[in-house]
Formats: C-alpha cells, structure tokens, sequence
C-alpha cells in the first residue's frame, strides 16, 4: 500500500487510525459502502451476462422473452435462466410451462390486478410448491449469491450483525414483529453473501446459524411450532452438533405434540453434553406435557363412554 520507510511509517500511522475507538463508526460506514459497490459491480456484470446469454440464443428463445424484457419483475425472473448449470438458457426459455407462467403474471398486470410486487410473490408462490415440477430447479437457479473478498464481507456481516442487535431488542422488549424483521433483514444478508476463503465462508455459515436460531427463537415466543423446526433444522444442517439448535428444536416438537422427535433431539442433546441442566428441564417439561395430554385422552374417552353407557341404558328403558 505506501512505499519506502516514509511508506511503512504512513502505513502504520494508518493502522493505528484504524484501531481507534472514536473511528469505528467512519471503518463501519466505508466498509458498507465498498461491500455496496461490490453488489452493485455484481448486478451490472449479471446485466452483461443475460444479454450476451439472451444474443447467444436461438431466435425461438429470444421471440419468447421478447415481451416480458420490459418489466422489472418479469425481467429479472427470466434473468435466473442464465444460472442453468449447462448453460442453456433456452431450455427454459422454450419452456411452455415458464412461458404460460409469464404471460398469466403479464396479463394480471396489464389489467391491474396484480402489481410489481404481487406478480413476483404469485410467480414464485408456484415455483415454490415442491409439488411443481420445476421447484427443485427454481429454488437451486434462482439463489443469488455476492462473493466477496475479506474486507467487503466484514463490512456486510457487520451490516447484518446491526440488524440481529436491533432484533435482540426488540425480542427482549417482547416486540416480536419487530424483532421477525430485523430478524429476516439480518437472515437476508448472511443469505446472500459467500466468502472467497473457506476461513471467511465459515464465518458466515457460524453467523448463519446464529439468525437462524434467533428467528427460531420468535417463532417459539409466537408459538408458530412449525417454523421454530424449520429454522432449527436449518441450523443444524450448518452445524449437526449445535446444541442449542437441539434443545430449541425439542421445546418446538414439544409444543407440536410431537414427543417421539422431541425425545430424540434430547437424546442426541445429552451424547453431545451429558451433564446440560436445560437437557433435564426440557426432559420434566417434556414429561408433564405429555401426560397431561394423556389426562385430556383419557377425558375425553371417560365422558365418550359415559355417553355412551346413557344411550344404552336410554335404549333398553324404552325397549
């Protein structure tokens, strides 16, 4: 960076400028902006790519996009067909299924039934249901992804940790619709950003896991049983050992009534650390939640054969 001993003295004059308390919040905002511009670099060489893509191929392909190039939404939906790992854009664009898609979504659109926003949830909403045959494709092409080198990710993670602070409080507050948000705006960046290194990936994939245990966490605190799993199983694909991950995962099976995966997530809690005192009391909670829906059964059949033991009676009295 600087040349010469009068270099290495600036350099370490800079160094030291760095490291000052009083200047954290000037690194901050230049290491957001630098990871701004990397993104922005990224969108304009995609831009590149999908019309060098879109004049590569057959004249079919291009007659078929033609009409949707000029809207936003509908444009950067037919963009994910450069992502095919072959590289056949027209396969997709040639795809009457994709086609007929566009063309509903443009026509809603045209009539004013559906806005930007609304088309590109109403597309994606189809693609999204395992049920349709192009999601597999659809949920591994349209994945947008930033890598950056170390300083630009630093600058992002810190952006997302801001977001997960924010969250924290929010959370603690009791405010969780606040904290969701600040939740998926932190889930979104660390979704977004991969690392060069193995080293840099790693630290994203550690904070990945951490949103997703603090969006698991709102969802507990709504009781939305369902998603706390999801994100729960979401972090403990990053990080099979992670034992917190295991413990919210149990309480969440717990408030499904779903006893024989919350036991076995506490099974494999206590392989992990045998001596965790939140593996016993999630145990206990376990337990009395289960018998006392044992006691509800039990009730409900009791009052069911009492019921039925007065009809009976009723029925031989008459006869």
């Amino acid at each position: 960076m600087f040349a010469g001993e009068q270099g290495k003295g600036l350099e370490a004059s800079f160094k030291e400028f760095l490291k000052r308390p009083e200047n954290a919040a000037i690194l901050e905002k230049q290491q957001h902006k630098e990871a701004r511009q990397a993104l922005q670099l990224q969108e304009k060489m995609r831009a590149l790519e999908f019309r060098d893509k879109v004049l590569e191929a057959e004249y079919e392909a291009q007659k078929n996009i033609a009409p949707f190039l000029e809207n936003r939404v509908l444009r950067r939906i037919v963009q994910t067909f450069t992502n095919d790992p072959s590289g056949d854009f027209s396969k997709w664009a040639n795809n009457p299924r994709v086609v007929e898609m566009l063309r509903e979504a443009k026509r809603l659109m045209d009539g004013g039934f559906l806005n930007e926003d609304d088309v590109e949830t109403f597309m994606i909403r189809q693609l999204d249901d395992p049920a349709h045959e192009a999601h597999e494709d659809f949920k591994r092409k349209t994945r947008r992804v930033a890598r950056l080198p170390t300083e630009q990710l630093v600058g992002a993670l810190n952006e997302h940790l801001t977001e997960r602070r924010q969250g924290n409080e929010a959370y603690r507050s009791r405010n969780y619709t606040k904290a969701l948000h600040h939740y998926e705006r932190a889930k979104a960046v660390v979704e977004f950003v991969e690392g060069l290194s193995r080293a840099d990936q790693a630290e994203v994939e550690v904070n990945k896991v951490a949103v997703y245990l603090n969006l698991a966490a709102v969802h507990m605190a709504t009781q939305e049983y369902g998603g706390a799993v999801g994100y729960c199983d979401k972090a403990l694909e990053l990080d099979p050992a992670n034992t917190k991950a295991l413990l919210r995962r149990s309480r969440a099976h717990t408030g499904r009534h779903d006893y024989e995966a919350a036991a076995a997530d506490l099974a494999r809690l206590r392989q992990l650390d045998p001596l965790s005192p939140e593996a016993a009391e999630q145990q206990a909670a376990l337990e009395r939640t289960r018998q006392a829906d044992r006691r509800k059964e039990q009730a409900v059949f009791g009052h069911m054969f009492e019921r039925s033991q007065v009809a009976a009676a009723g029925a031989a009295g008459a006869s």
